[in-house]
Order: C-alpha cells, then sequence, then structure tokens
C-alpha cells in the first residue's frame, strides 16, 4: 500500500515535529492595523519548511503593500494528517503544509510523483520546481481535484538526498545480499529487492528497529542522525543515488480565503510562493551538508556507492520508470500516467538547467516565477466558477 511511503518518512523526520503547540514571533507578524493570515504548520522551528520556507515567504509578503501579514503558528496538524487538508478547507486558518502522497486516495498524482522519488539528478531544487510547474500548470485534474478539497496549491518541496544508514559499510552490491532495511517507501522497497536485500515494513522509530535488531540499514535523510537511537548504531553513511521524499505540498491556501483576496493580494503571494520555496530547498541542503560533516568529524565514515553499485542502482531507475505507468491504474487511478511521468521527467531537465545559470537565491527564485508563477492568471487560479 503506498500510503506506508509518507508514513515511514514521517516517521523518520519525527524530531523536528512539534509536540506542543506555538507561535513563532517572526518579523512579519501582523500589527494591528495590517489586513492578516494564519498559518498552522505542523513542523517544529528547526526544520527546514519553516525556518527557512515560511519565513522566507512571510518575509516577502511583508514587503508587498498588497499582501497580507502573516502569523505563522507550529501548532498545525503533521504533514501526513488528513486534518492538515480539512482545516485549510473550513477556513480554520488561512495558510498550511501538507505532505499529499500521504493520501493516495485523494492526491493519486502526488503518489505518483513519490513513486518517482529516486529519478533525475541529485538537484532537489529542480525537483521541486517541476513537481510545482506540473501541478499548478499542466495538471488540469490535479486542479480539479484541488478545488473539490478546498484548497489551493502554491508549491511543492523536496527533502534532503536520501542516504544510507548502517553499522556496516555497504558501498558495493554484494554487500546488499540479505540486507533488511528501512526504506521510505515503495520505491525504495523496489530498489532494495532489486539488489538483494529485504524490506521491513514496520512503523516503528528506526532507532527502535536497529536497537531491535530487526534492520541493519535506514534510508533516510542526514538529518536522522538527529536520532540518539540510529546513530549509535551507525558507524557508516553511505552516499549514492537514492532520490528524495517529493510531491509534499509545501505552501497552501485555503480555497475560501483566496477566493475573497484581490489579484493583486495573489500575485503578490504567488510571488512570495517562489522565494518560499528555494529557501526551503537551500536551508535542506546546507543543514544536510552539515549534518554530514559532523559525522565525519565524529568518526563514522562517509562513503560512496562504488561504480558497479551506482550502475545497478540507475539500471533498476530506469527499468522502474517503464513499470511504474503499467500500475499506476490500478493503485492510484491515474490514467494517463505514462505522458504524465514524461512531463516531470521533462520539466526537471529544464529546471536543472536553468538553475545551474542562477548564481544566487534571489536569481533562482526568479527562474521559478518566470517560468511558473507568472505564467498563471490571478484571476483564475484556484478561483472557482462563478
Amino acid at each position: 500500500m503506498f500510503g506506508t511511503l509518507s508514513k515511514r518518512f514521517w516517521t523518520g523526520i519525527s524530531v523536528f515535529l512539534l509536540a506542543s503547540g506555538i507561535a513563532i514571533g517572526f518579523p512579519s507578524a501582523a500589527r494591528a492595523e495590517d489586513s492578516s493570515a494564519r498559518a498552522h504548520i505542523g513542523f517544529a522551528a528547526t526544520h527546514p519548511l519553516t525556518k527557512a520556507g515560511w519565513r522566507t515567504f512571510a518575509e516577502r509578503l511583508k514587503k508587498e503593500p498588497d499582501a497580507p501579514k502573516l502569523k505563522i503558528f507550529l501548532n498545525g496538524p503533521a504533514g501526513d494528517d488528513f486534518s492538515a487538508i480539512e482545516n485549510l478547507a473550513r477556513q480554520h486558518y488561512e495558510f498550511g503544509a501538507a505532505a499529499l502522497p500521504s493520501f493516495p486516495e485523494v492526491f493519486p498524482h502526488t503518489a505518483l510523483i513519490s513513486e518517482l522519488g529516486i529519478t533525475g539528478g541529485d538537484n532537489e531544487l529542480a525537483a521541486a520546481a517541476a513537481v510545482t510547474e506540473l501541478l499548478m500548470v499542466d495538471c488540469s485534474l490535479c486542479q480539479k481535484i484541488f478545488k473539490k478539497q478546498r484548497i489551493v496549491f502554491l508549491g511543492a518541496y523536496s527533502s534532503a538526498r536520501f542516504v544510507l544508514l548502517s553499522y556496516d559499510r555497504l558501498s558495493t552490491p554484494l554487500a546488499f545480499q540479505g540486507l533488511t532495511t528501512l526504506t521510505p517507501g515503495t520505491a525504495w522497497d523496489r530498489l532494495i529487492v532489486s539488489l538483494g536485500g529485504k524490506i521491513n515494513e514496520d512503523y516503528s522509530d528506526a532507532g527502535d528497529l536497529f536497537a531491535r535488531g530487526e534492520i541493519s540499514a535506514t534510508i533516510a535523510t542526514p538529518l536522522e542522525l538527529s536520532n540518539p537511537a540510529v546513530k549509535a548504531h551507525t558507524r557508516n553513511v553511505l552516499i549514492a543515488p537514492l532520490g528524495s521524499f517529493r510531491g509534499g505540498a509545501g505552501f497552501l491556501a485555503s480555497a475560501s480565503y483566496w477566493q475573497n483576496l484581490t489579484p493583486k493580494a495573489r500575485r503578490a503571494i504567488l510571488n512570495a510562493a517562489s522565494d518560499g520555496i528555494v529557501s526551503t530547498a537551500t536551508e535542506y541542503r546546507a543543514i544536510s551538508e552539515a549534518a554530514l560533516e559532523k559525522a565525519k568529524s565524529e568518526g563514522l565514515t562517509i562513503d560512496t556507492a562504488s561504480p558497479d553499485l551506482v550502475e545497478k542502482i540507475q539500471k533498476h531507475i530506469q527499468t522502474d520508470i517503464l513499470g511504474i505507468d503499467q500500475t499506476a491504474q490500478e493503485r492510484f487511478g491515474v490514467v494517463d500516467a505514462a505522458n504524465f511521468i514524461d512531463r516531470f521527467l521533462y520539466l526537471y531537465d529544464k529546471f536543472a538547467g536553468l538553475l545551474t545559470q542562477a548564481q544566487s537565491s534571489q536569481q533562482s527564485a526568479q527562474v521559478l516565477r518566470e517560468q511558473i508563477f507568472d505564467r498563471l492568471d490571478v484571476l483564475k487560479y484556484g478561483v472557482e466558477p462563478g
């Protein structure tokens, strides 16, 4: 069942989720005389989406005279809790975030995107941009689904690149024979099986599974090393083309709220979303690299996959893409999966090329604005027919 992908991924980053609700005193908090809006986010203050993405989003709105001034609260539901969608639909607050692949029966196309989590290169900003354009511009059925759920999609995010955490060194194909691994989801399950390994579908904490001897490795972001129980069983970190979590909605708005905004306010919000997407990806990469540096300084071995292991992984990825469209209708109800997949891969390559020319975060955000957000008609996008 595909829903396990996000459940496993969100369990893996549970150290970043906030157990109690607090309000962040961002500089963008509204003054009494300002029009204001609330965002309730189910992430801790240290999470890249909160620390960088939403902070940047709020700062950009603060500079726009026609935009709402944003108050951000960290007491929202977790991304894999469907109330993150329901609360926006009922306009309990105006903005939020959600891990859409957690709900494949409602958002089948984002489930399909997450199945493509190990495709493409290592540019996760390009992946987030590709998903954003695909869902906002190209996929009319996706927009119909968003309208039905009474939400407005404003941008995607991708996690940092996944690595393999283990006690033993696992840099060659032979090392995977019989290896029991906890993965972020079914796409990675198939990879491990193709390498001769086994998978563990327990949703328990990775540290607990290590301690009970039920797994020997886990595919996760380097941030998982902040979990003491995982770190205690990790001596080797393998860098390989393992992809990342994709398809999440980093920025969502309540449709009722959106429809009552002026066109200028909607344009300001769309402009700010591009900065938020870039900031999130930049912060994810920065803290991931910092986590690897810290691990290395503490004696862990940071290894890279051998050429033959890389070749096997890439061969599996190519084969898996050919098979995904054959099962997409049965698993997610996506009829035209092949074209959807082709479009995602095209957009990834497009953004990977364009973003290599960007020399700053501001220039990267401008690429997203020109390629995606400027193309949206603020009189129509996210607005129900009269």
